[in-house]
């Protein structure tokens, strides 16, 4: 089979390698779709957390969203045909932490990002049976893939107490603007946080108040949920949340951040949640999708097939792409 495979900072080929063998607790995926983020970008440049802890290395074969057709199965309840996705957060299984959320296991594999789990930009991907989801009736292959990034959107939203008021998202990328109609789905008041004016009439094209950078600190948000991952965007969370509220943090950045107001956060009362990825919240997000609450039209901007790569890398690291998502194409 063809797979892909970054061998050095910007640098990647398509190699031909065999087809992975499975075992009765796996099955093998022919994949329809792959979806770009800001981790393929990181992971691309070298400069993504995982590496300075030797957690990713090159070469390393990328692909963490996905949706595909199952090849190979051994198992009745997730026969050859059926639509799927997959989780790539696996636990070792032996752990405390994996009686709780795999996110929380030292030594866990994220299929495409850690610790050298095969990723699906390639023809067919094995993954373990306990990690995938039927796609359900109504659902896309070409939508399906943006169930792992929900999820993330949806774990984070779920850690929030308050029920109603006016929620700020920080960051217009696909977990952003996922946030955004989740929490418009549920009766909140959102704006969205840009830094741009092509920015900000995206966002108000889907629906949305946007605000600019000055406008932060005069926000007061009761609820504000970061998805951007920079040093810039995590200092103006804090500073548009009222005292007493909640902060959300989904982004992560690629350094440490050398200065932070902690006791500004004690004084305000100030609540903070970090958010890992959302384990068992995939069939929730497939709901999501299949009820139009999360909206591909809004979300996915191109798509490419496989040996596209380079133009689909490139419109991903482009800012002014009209929406956030890319869509590699690896078969129909």
């Amino acid at each position: 089979m063809k797979a892909l495979f970054i061998t050095a900072p910007q640098e990647w080929e398509i190699l031909e390698i065999p087809t992975p063998d499975i075992t009765h607790d796996e099955v093998l995926i022919r994949v329809g779709y792959v979806g770009l983020c800001g981790t393929d970008l990181e992971l691309l440049n070298g400069k993504h957390p995982f590496f300075s802890t030797n957690d990713a290395s090159f070469p390393m074969q990328i692909g963490h969203e996905m949706s595909g057709t199952i090849a190979q199965s051994m198992n009745s309840t997730l026969p050859v045909g059926t639509e799927v996705i997959m989780d790539p957060i696996v636990g070792c299984g032996n752990c405390e932490g994996c009686t709780n959320r795999a996110t929380w296991c030292s030594e866990r594999i994220e299929i495409g990002v850690r610790r050298g789990g095969p990723g699906a930009l390639a023809e067919f991907v094995k993954v373990p049976i306990a990690n995938v989801y039927p796609i359900p009736e109504g659902v896309s292959l070409r939508d399906a893939t943006l169930a792992e990034p929900a999820v993330t959107a949806i774990a984070g939203i779920s850690r929030i107490k308050a029920t109603s008021g006016r929620a700020l998202v920080v960051g217009d990328g696909t977990i952003g603007i996922i946030a955004a109609q989740v929490l418009a789905h549920r009766g909140w008041q959102v704006l969205i946080a840009v830094l741009s004016q092509a920015s900000a009439e995206r966002v108000r094209s889907l629906g949305f108040e946007p605000v600019m950078p000055e406008d932060m600190e005069s926000i007061s948000a009761k609820v504000v949920v970061e998805a951007a991952g920079t040093h810039r965007s995590i200092q103006t969370t804090f500073r548009a949340v009222t005292a007493g509220g909640e902060v959300v943090l989904l982004g992560v950045p690629d350094k440490p951040m050398e200065s932070f107001d902690i006791a500004s956060l004690v004084l305000r009362d100030i609540s903070v949640y970090g958010v890992l990825n959302g384990p068992g919240r995939y069939n929730e997000a497939l709901t999501l999708i299949a009820e139009g609450v999360i909206k591909s039209s809004e979300i996915i901007d191109q798509e490419f097939s496989f040996d596209q790569f380079a133009d689909a890398i490139g419109l991903l690291a482009n800012p002014d792409r009209k929406l956030p998502k890319v869509l590699v194409r690896m078969s129909s």
